[in-house]
């Protein structure tokens, strides 16, 4: 999608919702699919017995219901409730063409690519009918009313597909999954309802820090502060300076209320606390997502970002990524795929060569880079702009 953005190009995205998918599985086609997928006759009858003779009622005060069989869903809030929903949903993918199809329980989105806009819709139209149809054959219903489109590139004028009977206008920004995403990928709507929520808690941080010690203030930082910025952060990494600069006077502030300290400097108390700014944790999360990467440890969608370099004439550079090929800042510079490849690069070999993930994962957050190539680290240079300084 990154790519296909940095050549002007187009990407869409509609994200579906379902509705009560959970409560609509069919045990007999869910069986069905288990035995197509192999499952022996013993499996099969135990899952068969796990779903069957379940009964629920409602209480109203002190007032119950009657008991009532359930003869569809899979339990909620069990361990195999979200792994039979997608047992379930799994042949959905084989249906798609043309489309990508990222899937999260009851959370479906379709997304597509092109260099025209109208290809985009046509395909997202396409494969939305095909969605669609395959969800009825499946005792399942697609909630249109809750649909939302987002669409990424350069265009004149707001745009809509249709979904069935119903036409999906669409949407600047959409949540999925906790995180929003805007059409322009910046996430600074996400990030600005990040450093909200993490001030609402250093208010209240605030009011009581008089009245707890030092562990207490330093447990309650760590755990209602730095776990804000810890959900998905490979996501929204690559976003603007303004957002930056935010994320960093919250994490100041945050740091001179558990030192009571108003005085020293952030980097000071940075070196006090034994930790990094907020950019550079994401920075080795980042670079654990790229150790994966090398090792065969991750998804494929996120292995299918990143080339290694195989350039055989150079030994050095067996560790390293090859960097793409960028034609514009923000979604090329900007990106995962070339900041990543870039951040790579830049990390000691004899970093990137320790044998075990478990080890580089405590190795790689005692690095700090000394000269990082995000846009976010530049120097300005008044007359100039920002520049990357490396003496």
């Amino acid at each position: 999608m990154e790519k296909k953005l940095d050549e002007k190009g187009y990407a869409g995205a509609i994200l579906m919702d379902l509705s009560k998918a959970f409560d609509t599985i069919d045990h007999e086609l869910l069986i069905a699919k288990l035995h197509a997928y192999g499952f022996s006759s013993n499996a099969l009858q135990l899952i068969l017995s796990y779903l069957s003779n379940r009964f629920q009622r409602v209480k109203i005060d002190a007032t119950f219901s009657s008991w009532t069989q359930l003869l569809q869903g899979v339990p909620q809030g069990s361990v195999l409730g979200p792994l039979l929903f997608n047992v379930y949903l799994n042949d959905l993918f084989m249906f798609m063409d043309d489309v990508e199809v990222s899937n999260y329980a009851d959370d479906t989105t379709l997304y597509a690519c092109d260099d025209k806009l109208e290809n985009v819709i046509q395909k997202l139209e396409y494969n939305s009918e095909i969605a669609i149809s395959w969800f009825e054959h499946n005792f399942m219903k697609l909630n249109t009313d809750k649909c939302k489109l987002l669409i990424s590139g350069f265009k004149y004028e707001q745009i809509w597909v249709k979904i069935g009977y119903d036409k999906i206008w669409e949407n600047d920004k959409v949540d999925l999954l906790g995180i929003t995403i805007d059409s322009e990928l910046k996430f600074d709507k996400h990030i600005e309802n990040l450093c909200s929520k993490a001030n609402r808690k250093l208010t209240i941080l605030g009011r009581m820090s008089k009245y707890l010690s030092y562990q207490k203030k330093k447990i309650l930082f760590k755990s209602f502060f730095e776990s804000q910025f810890k959900y998905c952060n490979v996501v929204w990494m690559c976003h603007t300076r303004q957002s930056n600069n935010k994320i960093n006077m919250l994490h100041e502030r945050a740091l001179r209320l558990v030192y009571n300290d108003y005085l020293t400097s952030f980097d000071e108390l940075l070196i006090i606390d034994c930790s990094v700014r907020i950019h550079v944790s994401n920075m080795h999360s980042l670079a654990i997502e790229l150790y994966k990467v090398f090792k065969g440890l991750t998804n494929s969608n996120f292995q299918e970002l990143f080339r290694r370099n195989t350039n055989s004439n150079n030994l050095r550079n067996q560790n390293d990524l090859l960097i793409p090929s960028i034609r514009t800042v923000w979604k090329g510079e900007n990106s995962i795929r070339y900041f990543g490849a870039t951040l790579w690069n830049s990390i000691p070999d004899n970093i990137k060569s320790i044998p075990t993930l478990t080890a580089f994962k405590s190795k790689i957050k005692t690095w700090k880079p000394q000269h990082c190539p995000c846009r976010l680290c530049r120097c300005y240079i008044n007359g100039v702009g920002f520049i990357n300084v490396t003496n």
